[in-house]
């Protein structure tokens, strides 16, 4: 890749804490060789910003500045979801199809995005270039951090789509408590409660993805891992039902600063206090 790729921001020295922030959704762009003659309707080059989550680096971007480790792409998981199965994807005839696995090459209607069929081999270079690598990366800052501390937390940072998880403000994922301590989940929820917005956990749908679900062994390695997701509706003024038309025509949402706000500085109250608590649990 021609640019930084992950994206890796570090806390400056001596502010570092056991916390990694995961932002598998974060990026909005296309691979550097797609162009508009690419796409199957022009419309579809849209679907690289709606495939993100919605002002997630507007949340998440900065928290190195509150002590942890941010890991983010700066790629639409349309071209690559690194929060899916690496082997999450249809062959038909040698030609991969997929409407929700680790790369999107059909719409939900089993419509075409592109003119081209993907093949095997094209992707399997694409997983080489950015799914491996970010995998890689994440293991490499926690190990660091566990040699460091004894233990280290991950945080897979989301914003939901506002159809699918409708009045749901803030969803907490962790496989059902396989894969974070239950004290970790509760600070987390504590904060967000006491800042004014419904908390819930492990909702169908919203348990945790692979990353997830890969790293968060906090019994045999010490590393707790959990997913948060944060409604995107609370962080635009566009309503449900215009946000999908809206960014079909390219638009971006109108931001709700306020919204935005609140959940920035619960994000920071949520790392002040996850390092004591895990300290606690690894003494």
């Amino acid at each position: 890749m021609e640019r930084e790729f992950p994206i890796v921001r570090r806390p400056v020295a001596g502010r570092r804490t056991p916390v990694v922030v995961s932002v598998p959704h974060y990026g909005t762009e296309a691979l550097p060789h797609i162009t508009l003659d690419d796409y199957g309707e022009p419309r579809f080059e849209t679907f690289a910003y709606g495939f993100a989550d919605t002002f997630a680096s507007d949340l998440y971007g900065d928290l190195h500045e509150h002590g942890a480790t941010v890991l983010a792409t700066p790629f639409s998981r349309m071209f690559v979801d690194v929060n899916r199965r690496r082997d999450d994807f249809e062959l038909h005839d040698d030609e991969v199809r997929s409407r929700r696995g680790v790369v999107r090459t059909h719409t939900m209607r089993e419509v075409a995005i592109f003119t081209r069929p993907l093949g095997v081999a094209e992707l399997e270079a694409r997983l080489r270039a950015i799914y491996d690598p970010y995998y890689a990366t994440l293991d490499q800052l926690l190990g660091e951090l566990h040699r460091t501390y004894g233990y280290a937390l991950l945080l897979d940072g989301h914003t939901g789509s506002p159809r699918r998880m409708q009045d749901h403000q803030v969803i907490i994922g962790t496989r059902h408590a396989a894969t974070c301590d239950a004290r970790l989940a509760a600070t987390v929820g504590e904060i967000f409660t006491r800042h004014g917005f419904e908390v819930h956990q492990n909702i169908s749908g919203y348990t945790g993805g692979n990353i997830v679900a890969t790293y968060g062994q906090p019994q045999t390695r010490r590393v707790h891992a959990l997913q948060l997701e944060i409604n995107a509706s609370l962080l635009m003024t566009t309503s449900r039902e215009e946000y999908i038309a809206h960014i079909t025509r390219g638009g971006v949402p109108d931001k709700a600063e306020a919204n935005i706000a609140r959940v920035r500085a619960c994000l920071a109250e949520v790392l002040a206090a996850l390092p004591s608590v895990l300290a606690t649990l690894h003494p």
